[in-house]
């Protein structure tokens, strides 16, 4: 696996997750910003819907490098906007550890036929609307430009994960993300009225989709996330280890989410959970 250094130069990603290198140091050491602890609420830490959102279900179970669900009080409700390279892994993971899916693309459901045959029973193929509805929790996985498109009203005040980057020669230019007055997150989150939290945004697909490892594993990657509202990034944090990866909370959707946007130091770059810590701290 390549470690800190991430990718070939100009080696691009698709529409939602990282693909170009953010650079290849290597931190060492710790810093003030942390893992994401676990906190008081067993169904917050483990990730799952806490009973002031949704759901309080048991303790999951480990299995590999993933985290199976040992019953079905256990699953959530998963929704996911954009069915590219991060957004069909995403289904395959959260499928594959008991989660009900439902996920949509810009060209409707019956283009998904063959992804969704290649996945568990479990998943289904909807519309964005349909998707935003279903889900406790929605991932949104497409190009930034195309933000406005989401169904805003359906996704208010649901957990929403933004894995979106701003690539000014695919999306067109924008304004207020040049003159970095605000960033795309702020931007998804003020138009869908929803609790953002970005994620998934800096780790190249093809390490999302091999390598998940357990809990200890030495070469467990982490991802950074970042977000406004404890509760729902102590959810999506849950869910992220529960897929064999270790999430470190970056900050706010603003300070925070510059730090893992393109064009950062740890965008793309393969990082343990204490290097990505000491990383971000000077970020």
């Amino acid at each position: 696996m390549r470690r800190a250094g991430g990718l070939p130069a100009g080696r691009r990603g698709p529409s939602g997750g990282g693909g170009r290198p953010g650079g290849g140091r290597r931190a060492e050491g710790g810093g003030g910003i942390r893992p994401v602890r676990r906190g008081a609420d067993p169904a917050v830490s483990r990730g799952r819907i806490p009973e002031t959102r949704l759901k309080n279900p048991k303790r999951p179970v480990e299995h590999g490098g993933l985290t199976a669900r040992d019953d079905r009080r256990n699953t959530v409700r998963i929704g996911i906007i954009g069915a590219g390279h991060i957004g069909s892994t995403l289904a395959r993971h959260f499928a594959g550890i008991g989660h009900d899916v439902a996920i949509a693309n810009s060209r409707g459901p019956e283009t998904l036929k063959g992804l969704v045959s290649q996945l568990s029973g479990s998943v289904r193929a909807v519309t964005a609307e349909e998707a935003a509805r279903f889900g406790e929790v929605v991932v949104v996985t497409i190009p930034y430009g195309r933000f406005h498109e989401l169904p805003a009203a359906e996704l208010r005040d649901k957990i929403v994960v933004d894995t979106c980057n701003y690539y000014a020669e695919r999306d067109g230019h924008d304004a207020e993300l040049d003159a970095d007055a605000t960033t795309s997150s702020e931007k998804v989150q003020k138009y869908t009225g929803a609790d953002v939290v970005k994620a998934f945004n800096a780790i190249y697909w093809q390490n999302l989709r091999d390598h998940g490892r357990p809990k200890g594993d030495p070469d467990r990657l982490a991802i950074p996330i970042s977000g406004g509202d404890e509760e729902a990034k102590a959810v999506v944090a849950g869910l992220i280890r529960d897929i064999g990866f270790d999430p470190v909370d970056a900050g706010r959707l603003g300070q925070g989410g510059r730090k893992h946007q393109p064009g950062s130091r740890v965008y793309t770059v393969e990082l343990s959970a204490p290097e990505l810590t000491a990383l971000l701290q000077v970020a």
